[in-house]
Parts: structure tokens; sequence; C-alpha cells
């Protein structure tokens, strides 16, 4: 359900064995007859469901077979797998790992040999790219949104917000003791988004270079501080919850800002809450938001690299990408499907609207320390003991010894 992207240290001393035992054998032409591994990690037992079925109408095809192996400690299994020189043909790939499995060599850069590349949204095809590589399609995607409880919303004769000055009035008005108004992880990926509205970023595009001691990002900072000050906005801690959701969920929050994994967990554990999702309100800068995602990669190692693109081209293909997604919140990452999509669940219009305007939420090899001093940071900013000068000069500082 809440998704914090974390790099495991075992996977980064792993994975620099990645790139060894490639046999030369390309991926252009279509192998038949070979037998692929693949591993997956478990989403839900109907996403599996559908994962498994795809993989059998695919074996159907005659032209190879899949063993899908779906796995529940997928990282050891893994970076395991690759470091032994013995990887599945084709796996998962988190966006917030592709640079460490692009920098270790344990890709195939198959990104532009599916049908139509250019049919993906942009953010997500750079989620995927590694110093210029465009190494794999992404499978489906989300995006974080405003969620908020329609019944609290009428009561306190509130409108969804548009605007910063809206959201904060709106948290203001919906605000009880033990119950703040707006209620979201201390952590980059959730206020990132806020950063993005006022026009403000962790690095500049190419990650070579830290941005964060510029006015823009103070602005962002301060206002998502300030609000936390004034008690119009609380942390899942500050009231008891494990993360956004959950305070949405029972009642400790009118509003929370999370992805649209949110839906499953609504229906399973608050199926008699009423909400809706709104579009983040825009910053000085306008829109913002972050995107998440996950791609199907093929092994640089792997025996049988055509038929694992075959499999991959099959499994990205619109009518099949639309199988896979249509009974499910995790939206298509092709952008020609988001009408067909949404066709039957408009509810969920603001988390695809976002495919047009998110951040990635992915860095280089090595960031996650700096990120962490962020989050720190951002701890500190919530509870009102830092300022926010002194979060931008740490994480410069930390970004600053990584980058170089």
């Amino acid at each position: 359900m809440k998704r914090t992207p974390r790099l495991l240290a075992a996977a980064l001393l792993l994975l620099g064995l990645a790139a060894c035992g490639d046999d030369g054998s390309g991926t252009e032409g279509t192998d038949t007859g070979a037998k692929l591994t693949m591993f997956a990690f478990s989403s839900s037992p109907a996403e599996d469901a559908v994962l498994r079925k795809a993989v059998e109408d695919y074996n159907k095809l005659g032209r190879n077979t899949v063993e899908l192996k779906v796995l529940p400690e997928y990282d050891t299994a893994l970076t395991t797998a690759l470091a032994g020189g013995e990887p599945p043909d084709v796996f998962y790939v988190n966006d917030n790992k592709l640079p460490d499995l692009g920098k270790n060599g344990a890709l195939e850069p198959i990104g532009d040999k599916v049908e139509n590349p250019g049919d993906f949204y942009d953010t997500l095809k750079q989620s995927f790219t590694y110093k210029g590589t465009y190494y794999c399609a992404p499978k489906d995607f989300s995006t974080l949104q405003l969620v908020y409880n329609t019944a609290d919303f009428t009561a306190a004769g509130v409108q969804p917000p548009k605007t910063w000055d809206e959201l904060a009035a709106a948290a203001k008005a919906l605000t009880k003791p033990g119950h703040p108004g707006l209620v979201f992880g201390p952590e980059f990926y959730r206020w990132g988004v806020f950063m993005a509205q006022a026009g403000a970023w962790p690095t500049n595009d190419d990650i070579t270079k830290m941005t964060m001691d510029t006015p823009e990002m103070k602005t962002a900072l301060q206002y998502v501080a300030d609000n936390h000050k004034n008690g119009n906005f609380g942390t899942p801690a500050s009231v008891g919850a494990g993360w956004g959701g959950e305070a949405f969920g029972k009642g400790l929050t009118s509003m929370t800002i999370e992805g649209n994994w949110i839906v499953g967990a609504m229906k399973n554990d608050f199926p008699n809450v009423k909400y809706a999702v709104a579009e983040l309100p825009a910053g000085p800068k306008g829109k913002g938001t972050m995107s998440f995602s996950v791609c199907y990669g093929v092994a640089k190692a792997s025996k049988n690299k055509a038929a694992a693109t075959d499999f991959v081209k099959w499994l990205t293909s619109p009518d099949e990408q639309f199988a896979v997604t249509k009974e499910f919140p995790v939206m298509p990452s092709r952008k020609s499907l988001a009408d067909k999509w949404l066709a039957d669940k408009p509810e969920l219009k603001a988390f695809v609207a976002g495919g047009d305007y998110a951040k990635k939420s992915v860095f280089v090899p090595g960031f996650s320390t700096a990120i962490d001093t962020f989050n720190d940071g951002i701890q500190g900013l919530a509870k009102g003991n830092k300022q926010v000068d002194e979060v931008v000069s740490s994480t410069q500082k930390a970004g600053t010894d990584i980058l170089g």
C-alpha cells in the first residue's frame, strides 16, 4: 500500500557481478521454443492471478514457454540470482532500482524495441533511463494526488482546493482536536509534490548538481512547515497511524496525499468510508506530483534475450497491457489507453491526469544517502525542531558529497 522506495545495501554489493555471462546473442529476431523464467513480486492475490493468466496466454501462442515465479523475498532472490550469473530472463524492476542495475550492467536495453515506444509517458521513460540508455518499458504506474472524505467536506462546506491558499484554508476548516485536516508522510516522496509545485527540486534535470539552495525550495518547505506548526497538517505518527491511508481510513484526518494503491486499501480495510480523489492544488509554478513505476527488465546475462524481448513486447502491447490493468487501480503506462481505462472508473481521473506533469522519483546510485538526510530534515520541520535553512544546507552538502 504505502510506497516508500529504498535501495538495499546488499543489492549494491551483489549487483556488481551482474554483467558477467553475456553470450552476445543480442535481442534481434524472435527465437522460438525457448524456456524462459520470469521473476515478479506479489501485488495482491487478484493481480497475481491476472499476471499468471497473462503468462498462460503467452505460452498458448506456442512461440516460447515462460515459467513465472512470484517471490515473497523478491529483492533477495533477484540479487542472488544476478550475482550468481543465473538470472531470470525477465524480471520486475522498480524505478528506484534502475540506476543501480544500469550501472552494474545487469540489464539488456530493450526500451525502444517494444511496439510504439513513443506511446509511453515521458516521465516513465525517463525513470527507466540511465546515462542516456532507455532500458525497459514501464508496465504500469501510479501518481500521488489528494484523497478526501466527501462527508467531511460537505459538513465543513469545503470544496476540493485548487491552490495552496485554498488547501491551507480547507485544512484549517477540517481540523479538530486530534484530527489535522491533512495528514501525509514526513518524507521526500510526499513533500516532494510541494517542491514540484513551487518549481523546486533537489537536483538539476540531469542529476549532476544539487539545487536545494533556491528561493523556490525554501518557499515549498516553509509552506508545509508552517501548516504543520499551525496544526492543520499532521503526520501519520502524530495521530497514531502507520501511513496516510490508515489515518484517512480511520477518520483521523479528512485528507491525505497518496497514490492509487490507496484504492485497494480502502476497499479491503475501510469499505464504508466515502471518498473522492482530486488533483493536488497548484503551487506558485503550477501543478506538481510524483510518479512511481515498475518495468519488465530483460537480463543482460540471459541466454534467451530475443525470446525474452518477444515476451516483453507482447506484455507491453496495447491489448495486453489493458487486459492486465483494467481491473485494478494501477494505470496503463501507454497514454493511448488512458480514456479506455477510465471508462469504468472515472473517479480515478485525477491519478491519470498526473501522468502528464509528474516528476520522476529516481536519482542516481548512492543518492539515497542524500534523501535520508533530507527525510531527517523534513521530519524535524514537521515536528517544529528544525529550520528550513538548516534542512536546505544539510541536504545540499549531503548531495554535493555524492554528486561531486
